[in-house]
C-alpha cells in the first residue's frame, strides 16, 4: 500500500472525482505527484500522465489546475522556464505565469504565456498582505518578461532602465523579429 497519491493513478483520481464531484483539482506542484517511475524531464514519460488528467477533466467536467515552478536558468522565453519537459508546457491549454516585479516586489501579477483556447488576456495584478490575505488589483501592466527579469543592483531606475532590461530580457537568446519585441 502506498501512502502517496501520484498522477499516474487515474482509477483512483476518477474514483475521487465521482464521489467529490470536484470541479476543481490542483496539483501543487506538478513534480511531486509524478511518481518516481516518472522522470519529469522526459516527453514521453510525462505526456502518458498529462493525457490521463486530460482525459479525467473532460470525463468529469473540471479544471486541472498544474503548479510547476520555476528552473534558475536565468534566461529563456517564459514556455520555456518551467522545471521539467517543454512537454507539460505543450500539453496544456493555457499557461500562466504568476510572479513580481523584480524592481517592487509588492507588484505582482498573472500573466498568460499560452493559450490555445483564444487570444491573450490581460495581466491581472494580485496582492498578497503581510498576513496573506489575497486580493486581486485589476489589470497590470506587468509582463513575462517583466516578472522573468533579473533584480537590478544598480540604482538605475524608471522607464528607460526598465525598458532597458525588458530589451535584455528578450533579446538574451539572440535576434527576434522587431514584431515580437515590440509585441512583448
Amino acid at each position: 500500500v502506498r501512502s502517496s497519491v501520484c498522477l499516474a493513478d487515474v482509477p483512483l483520481l476518477q474514483d475521487a472525482l465521482k464521489r467529490t464531484n470536484a470541479r476543481l483539482v490542483i496539483v501543487d506542484p506538478i513534480q511531486s505527484y509524478l511518481g518516481a517511475e516518472v522522470d519529469a524531464h522526459r516527453a514521453n514519460e510525462t505526456r502518458p500522465v498529462m493525457d490521463g488528467l486530460s482525459r479525467l477533466a473532460r470525463e468529469h467536467g473540471c479544471c486541472i489546475l498544474l503548479v510547476r515552478h520555476l528552473s534558475k536558468a536565468p534566461t529563456g522565453r517564459a514556455i520555456h522556464r518551467g522545471l521539467g519537459s517543454i512537454d507539460f508546457t505543450g500539453a496544456v491549454r493555457t499557461e500562466f505565469l504568476a510572479g513580481s516585479s523584480p524592481h517592487d516586489p509588492a507588484q505582482r501579477a498573472l500573466v498568460q504565456v499560452k493559450s490555445n483556447l483564444g487570444p491573450f488576456g490581460p495581466a491581472v495584478g494580485y496582492s498578497i498582505a503581510t498576513d496573506g490575505t489575497f486580493r486581486w488589483t485589476g489589470e497590470s501592466r506587468l509582463t513575462a518578461s517583466a516578472l522573468l527579469a533579473p533584480e537590478s543592483n544598480d540604482e538605475e531606475t524608471g522607464p528607460l532602465a526598465e525598458a532597458k532590461n525588458l530589451l535584455l530580457s528578450v533579446l538574451s537568446q539572440g535576434a527576434r523579429p522587431a514584431e515580437e519585441v515590440q509585441a512583448e
